[in-house]
């Protein structure tokens, strides 16, 4: 079978990782928590998006040449958004090559939809301002923002909608995937409101490219839940952390190897 028709446009839609994550604790007014990280894009490893215009809505997606329908995709609210904002009826033919995997923390729900979103914008001169970054943010995925900002390595905070390109110094580093699938949701449903950072933002900023390696710093808020989550991490953790130089990305399950 062709999954990839003729006359689809091909767009590419890298991972990432978060070398610093902190998460603040939440506020009862508040809708989600918010947060500062260094994120950098990752690109060695991308989804392959096909799209064009349909008469209605369809997306499909291709894992390991298994062809999976998901109704329940934030890409909808994706297309939905930019249509309401364009007064238009959008539909879109999109067909993803799923090459990072779901729930590693590693972006790959939100560089998919960031993509799109870019796509569409494009096509109809759209300009995403501050107003539709935070909706975006709050509403569709925090790490939407980032990739929709196109830079390699930013400081993103709040709730994703401010992103701010660095010079900050990037140590060398590698992924591992670990296929331990982590839901971002459930890590944030262990934040209870006795919840408090780990994370020193300036601390963490220094020691990130100091040698030798200083495995007592934390670096990502998220990791002293997901490994609650699935004992498997941890175990993947102690087998892989042979020179102490892990850092979980995200929600996990992906480790971030520093050199």
């Amino acid at each position: 079978m062709n999954v990839y028709p003729k006359m689809m446009q091909l767009i590419k839609a890298y991972a990432k990782v978060n070398l610093i994550l902190k998460v603040y604790p939440k506020t009862t007014n508040e809708i989600k928590h918010r947060i500062k990280s260094l994120i950098c894009i990752y690109p060695k490893l991308y989804d392959e998006i096909y799209i064009k215009f349909a008469s209605k809505t369809e997306i499909i997606f291709i894992n390991q040449n298994k062809i999976i329908h998901i109704d329940k995709t934030k890409i909808y609210l994706a297309i939905q958004y930019l249509s309401k904002i364009l007064k238009r009826s959008i539909n879109l033919s999109i067909k993803i090559h799923k090459k990072i995997p779901l729930m590693s923390g590693i972006g790959g729900s939100a560089t998919d939809i960031a993509a799109i979103i870019k796509w569409i914008s494009k096509k109809y001169k759209l300009i995403i301002t501050n107003t539709h970054l935070k909706y975006i943010a709050k509403y569709i995925g925090s790490d939407v923002p980032f990739f929709l900002s196109g830079h390699s390595k930013a400081w993103v905070s709040n709730y994703g909608e401010i992103v701010k390109q660095t010079k900050q110094k990037i140590p060398r580093f590698d992924l591992i995937l670990t296929n331990i699938k982590i839901a971002t949701k459930c890590v944030y449903a262990k934040m209870n409101k006795n919840y408090q950072s780990l994370v020193n933002i300036k601390q963490a900023c220094k020691y990130l490219n100091f040698r030798p390696w200083n495995s007592n710093i934390v670096y990502n808020d998220m990791w002293q839940f997901a490994n609650s989550i699935d004992k498997k991490l941890v175990a993947a953790f102690q087998k892989l952390n042979t020179n102490h130089n892990l850092i979980l990305s995200g929600s996990g399950g992906s480790f971030i190897v520093i050199k």
